[in-house]
């Protein structure tokens, strides 16, 4: 999943959304001998929703259908649509982090627990948490055209998935693509809020976990 899916199915503490936006950048394990439970929490969560996403039958099947015209690219473009139709279907994705809030609320409440603990960003979260709050990437991916600008600028820096770029500049709300993904997202998406909702609150280090 994208960023805002990866928000959005953290629970609602500042430290463990911010730890789960940063934890591409966390590698192997040696880090968890001085780490605080959030940071655990985040970063576990972070990769509990990437495998569990990538290995569900159900996004087997949709990224099989996107192949076809997004070649090996078809994963990366299910992502970016995934946040896109979490914005769409806001009213009936809701989750523990949100209760009863609008999108927009949520998306400035994230930003606002990531700028005030932007020195706990690593990686490619550090590098690109800039442009992303200047730009409003969130917000951006509202609309299809928002998608599909965040989608041509990861082709021009890395020509290596050009094709998701391709894949993005015919795609529409009237595309087969477009409906598939839709589809896997209304029929996948609340199975994975609740398996990391019950990831987190199953998690071994859940009571040294500061409120």
């Amino acid at each position: 999943m994208n960023f805002l899916a990866h928000l959005h199915c953290s629970p609602n503490h500042p430290l463990i959304r911010v730890f789960n936006f940063t934890a591409d950048g966390i590698r192997g394990n040696l880090w968890r001998n001085e780490a605080s439970a959030a940071r655990i929490i985040g970063v576990d969560l972070h990769r509990f929703i990437d495998h569990f996403t990538d290995e569900h039958p159900l996004s087997k099947k949709a990224k099989e259908c996107l192949r076809k015209e997004a070649g090996k690219t078809a994963p990366i473009a299910l992502d970016l649509l995934g946040d896109h139709f979490l914005l769409k279907h806001w009213a009936v994705s809701g989750s523990a982090s949100t209760g009863h809030i609008n999108a927009q609320e949520f998306i400035f409440q994230c930003y606002r627990e990531i700028s005030e603990n932007q020195h706990l960003l690593v990686g490619k979260a550090s590098r690109m948490w800039p442009f992303m709050l200047q730009e409003d990437w969130l917000s951006s991916y509202a609309d299809i055209n928002g998608v599909r600008r965040a989608a041509f600028g990861m082709s021009a820096r890395h020509p290596a998935i050009k094709q998701l770029g391709t894949f993005f500049e015919t795609l529409d709300t009237n595309a087969d693509s477009y409906r598939i993904a839709e589809q896997w997202f209304i029929e996948f998406y609340p199975e994975l809020l609740q398996q990391s909702q019950a990831f987190v609150a199953n998690h071994t280090v859940i009571n040294k976990l500061e409120l």
